[in-house]
C-alpha cells in the first residue's frame, strides 16, 4: 500500500523535473535568442542613445517579428519623432502606441506627414540618420533585411511635407560649415584678415575694412546661389520655411524635375519661387548621388559634392503640387539678393577670399514687385561704395572685378546698370569704366571652393625645439628667421643675429643656471607659421619670454596664443625640474606704444589678455652686438603665474635682468654694464617696483 502512494509522487517529482528542464533551456534558449537577434542589436546601437530602455526594446521586438519592412519602419518613425534627441521613457511608450496606429499592414511604403521642413533640420537629426545608414550598409545586416546589395539604400517611409517654399537655389553651408561648430574660428578668421587690412598703407593691394566686413556679413548665415534651370536643371534645389537658412536641400526625381523647372520659370514674372506640398523619399547621399552623377552639368558639380559632405542623406522629391489658396498667394521665404567683387589682381588668377567684397540686401523671395525694388536697392548700394573709394584719391589704382551674383536675373541687372552708368554723363563714368570689369575669371563654383579653403584652416600645430646638435632644426630655424623673425623685428637694434641664436643654444648646454628654449611651430602642412625664444632662470624662478612671433597673415588667427600655451607648458616643466611647483613670474620685453608708428598696437592687446602688467622703470635693452645700438624704446612687462599683484619686489626685477644679460645676451658681468647700471640706479632705495596696465 505504501508502495501504491509512493508512485505518484515520484510521477510528479518526474514531471516538476521535465518542467524545471524545459523552463531552463526556454531560458537559455530565450537569451541567446535575444543577444544574436539582430534586430535588437541594433535597436540598442541606434535607439539606446536616444533612451530607448531595455524593456521597451523587448516590447518593439514583439511589435515588429513578423516583418523586416516594419522593423526598419519603426526606426525610421522613431528618428523622426525623437529628431535624434535624447527622450523620457513616458514619452518612448507614446511613440510605440503611436506607432501600432500608424503602421498599416501589407504597404510597401509607409507615409510620414511633416508640416514643414524644420524637423529635418538639425545637426541631432542629421547624426541619426548617419547612424542608420552606417548600420545598413554592413552586408550581413542588409541580407537580414532582405536588401539587394546592389540596392541604394533608401527608407521605407515616405515623407510627405505639407508646406515647403521651393526654389532653384543651393544653400552654400559650404562657406561655413556648421556656424555651431567653427564660429569660433569665424571669428578668428575675421579678426585676422582685419588686422591684417588695417596694416596695409597704400590703399592698393588689401581690401578696405568696410569691405571685409560686408563680406563677412554675407557669409554669417550662409547665403543661397540659384541653379541654373531655364535650360537644363539636374533637379538640386532647396526646401525652405520663411528662411533660407531653415532649408534643406533636395533632388527632383528625373521624371518631375522638367515639370518642377517650368513651374520656376512661369513663376519668374509674378513671383520667385512656389509653395508647393511634396512627397520625398530619404535615400543614403553617397551612394544616391554616385547613381545621378551622369546626369550632373559639371559646372554644378561642386554643390553636388558640397551637399554630399554636409549631410548623410538626399530627399529626392516623388510628387510635388502647387498649394492653392490665400496663403500660397501671400507666401513668402526671406534671402540674400547679393553681388560679389574681387579686388582685381593682374598678376593672379586664383580668387582670394580676403580679397573679396560682397553687397547684399535681405529680400523677401515673393512677389516680383518687392523682389525687383529690393534689387534696385541692392545695385544702388553696390553703386554708391564705388563712388566713395573712386572719390578718394589715394585709392586711384584699385580695379574690382564682378565674381558673381545670386542669380543671372541680378546679374543682367547689375551689368546693364553699370554698362548705362559708363555710358552716362555722371562725372565718375569714367572710373567706373576703367576700374570696373564686368566679366568674371571663373566660374561661380571655384570661388564657393576658394571660400570653403579660406575656412578650413587647421588649428592643430606641431611644436619643435630647436637644438644645437640638431641640423635638421637649426635648417627649420634659418627658416623661421628669414620668413618670419626679420620681419617681426625691423629695428636692427633690436633683431638678434642668426649667429648669435645658434651661439645661445651652445652655450645654455653647458650651464645649469638657465635654460634657453627656441620653439617653432608648424600647421599641418610642415609650414612654420611662428616661433618663440625664452628662458627660465632657476635662481629667482622667473622666466624672461623674449619673444613671439606669428607670420604676418596669421595674426590673431590664434597661433600665438596655441604658441604662448606651449611656452607656459614648458616653462612649468623647467620648474618642476627645479623643484618649484611653477615659475613665479613671467617677464616679457614689449614695444613701448609710442615707440613705432604702427597704426594698431594690437601686440599690446595679446599680452594684456595673459595678465601682463608694464612695471613702471625705464628699461634698457643693452646692444646686442658692438655694431647696434642700446634699445629704450621697450617697455619691460611681467605677469604672476598664480597672482595678479599691483607690484613687484625690485629683488626680483633686477635678479631677472642680470640673469637674463649673464645668459642670454652673453654679457659676463651685468654689474657693469652701463645700462643695467642706469637700471639699478633708478630702482635704488625702493622695495617694490608698481605695476600699471599695459592698456590704460
Amino acid at each position: 500500500m505504501p508502495e501504491d502512494i509512493g508512485l505518484p509522487f515520484d510521477i510528479l517529482e518526474m514531471f516538476l523535473n521535465t518542467l524545471e528542464f524545459l523552463a531552463l533551456v526556454a531560458s537559455v534558449v530565450t537569451f541567446f535568442f535575444l543577444m544574436l537577434n539582430k534586430f535588437l542589436i541594433i535597436l540598442n546601437k541606434l535607439l539606446a542613445p536616444y533612451g530607448l530602455g531595455f524593456w521597451a526594446r523587448l516590447r518593439v521586438l514583439f511589435l515588429c517579428r513578423r516583418s523586416p519592412v516594419k522593423k526598419r519602419a519603426f526606426l525610421e518613425f522613431a528618428l523622426l519623432k525623437t529628431e535624434g534627441r535624447r527622450i523620457s521613457h513616458s514619452d518612448w511608450r507614446t511613440i510605440i502606441n503611436q506607432f501600432k496606429a500608424h503602421y498599416i499592414e501589407g504597404e510597401p511604403k509607409q507615409s510620414y506627414a511633416l508640416d514643414n521642413c524644420m524637423p529635418l533640420l538639425g545637426e541631432p537629426f542629421t547624426k541619426a540618420v548617419q547612424a542608420y545608414f552606417d548600420l545598413f550598409r554592413d552586408k550581413k545586416v542588409k541580407k537580414a533585411f532582405g536588401i539587394r546589395e546592389d540596392a541604394v539604400l533608401e527608407w521605407v517611409t515616405t515623407l510627405r511635407i505639407e508646406e515647403a517654399y521651393a526654389t532653384p537655389t543651393c544653400l552654400l553651408t559650404g562657406l561655413l560649415a556648421r556656424y555651431e561648430e567653427n564660429w569660433g574660428d569665424f571669428i578668428q578668421r575675421y579678426v585676422s584678415t582685419a588686422y591684417m587690412t588695417d596694416l596695409t598703407r597704400d590703399g592698393q593691394s588689401r581690401i578696405l575694412s568696410n569691405e571685409l566686413y560686408m563680406t563677412f556679413a554675407w557669409l554669417l548665415w550662409g547665403p543661397s546661389y540659384e541653379i541654373e534651370h531655364t535650360s537644363y536643371w539636374s533637379g538640386l534645389c532647396q526646401l525652405s520655411f520663411g528662411d533660407e537658412s531653415n532649408s534643406v536641400p533636395a533632388i527632383a526625381a528625373p521624371d518631375i524635375a522638367p515639370a518642377m523647372a517650368e513651374m520656376f520659370k512661369k513663376n519668374s514674372g509674378k513671383r520667385y519661387g512656389e509653395l508647393i506640398s511634396a512627397d520625398l523619399s530619404l535615400s543614403d547621399g553617397k551612394q544616391y548621388i554616385k547613381q545621378i552623377r551622369s546626369g550632373i552639368l559639371p559646372e554644378e558639380t561642386y554643390f553636388y559634392e558640397k551637399m554630399q559632405e554636409q549631410l548623410p542623406f538626399v530627399l529626392k522629391i516623388e510628387k510635388c503640387a502647387r498649394s492653392e489658396g490665400y496663403k500660397s498667394k501671400r507666401y513668402y521665404c526671406t534671402a540674400y539678393a547679393w553681388l560679389l567683387f574681387e579686388l582685381e589682381d593682374e598678376n593672379s588668377y586664383d580668387f582670394k577670399p580676403e580679397n573679396s567684397v560682397a553687397f547684399f540686401e535681405h529680400v523677401n523671395l515673393t512677389d516680383a514687385p518687392t523682389y525687383q525694388f529690393l534689387t534696385e536697392a541692392l545695385l544702388k548700394k553696390s553703386v554708391l561704395h564705388f563712388r566713395q573709394v573712386f572719390s578718394e584719391p589715394g585709392y586711384a589704382d584699385r580695379k574690382y572685378r564682378f565674381v558673381c551674383a545670386f542669380n543671372k536675373y541680378i546679374e543682367n541687372k547689375f551689368k546693364e546698370a553699370y554698362t548705362a552708368l559708363m555710358r552716362s554723363d555722371d562725372d565718375l563714368a569714367d572710373q567706373f569704366a576703367s576700374r570696373i570689369i564686368l566679366e568674371p575669371k571663373r566660374s561661380p563654383a571655384d570661388a564657393f571652393a576658394a571660400f570653403d579653403e579660406f575656412f578650413s584652416k587647421k588649428t592643430q600645430y606641431q611644436f619643435i625645439e630647436v637644438s644645437a646638435d640638431d641640423k635638421a632644426t637649426i635648417t627649420e630655424l634659418a627658416n623661421f628667421y628669414t620668413e618670419i623673425y626679420m620681419d617681426c623685428f625691423r629695428n636692427v637694434d633690436e633683431r638678434e643675429s642668426f649667429d648669435n641664436l645658434l651661439k645661445y643654444l651652445k652655450n645654455s648646454q653647458n650651464n645649469d643656471g638657465y635654460s634657453y628654449h627656441i620653439v617653432l611651430a608648424k600647421d599641418s602642412e610642415g609650414v612654420i607659421v611662428a616661433g618663440a625664444i625664452f628662458d627660465y632662470f632657476k635662481r629667482s624662478n622667473c622666466a624672461v619670454v623674449e619673444f613671439v612671433a606669428v607670420r604676418q597673415n596669421l595674426q590673431s588667427g590664434g597661433v600665438g596664443s596655441a604658441m604662448y600655451k606651449h611656452v607656459l607648458t614648458t616653462l612649468s616643466s623647467d620648474a618642476y625640474k627645479n623643484g618649484k611647483r611653477n615659475v613665479d613670474y613671467i617677464f616679457c620685453e614689449i614695444e613701448a606704444p609710442g615707440y613705432n608708428d604702427a597704426p594698431i598696437k594690437k601686440y599690446l592687446y595679446f599680452w594684456q589678455k595673459y595678465k601682463f602688467r608694464h612695471i613702471r622703470m625705464q628699461y634698457i635693452q643693452p646692444a646686442l652686438s658692438h655694431i647696434q645700438k642700446p634699445v629704450h624704446g621697450l617697455w619691460l612687462t611681467v605677469a604672476a603665474t598664480d597672482k595678479n599683484p599691483d607690484k613687484i619686489s625690485t629683488g626680483t626685477v633686477l635678479d631677472v635682468i642680470a640673469d637674463y644679460m649673464r645668459y642670454s645676451m652673453q654679457i659676463p658681468d651685468p654689474d657693469k654694464c652701463a645700462e643695467f647700471l642706469q637700471m639699478s640706479n633708478e630702482l635704488e632705495g625702493r622695495t617694490y617696483v608698481d605695476l600699471e596696465p599695459i592698456i590704460q
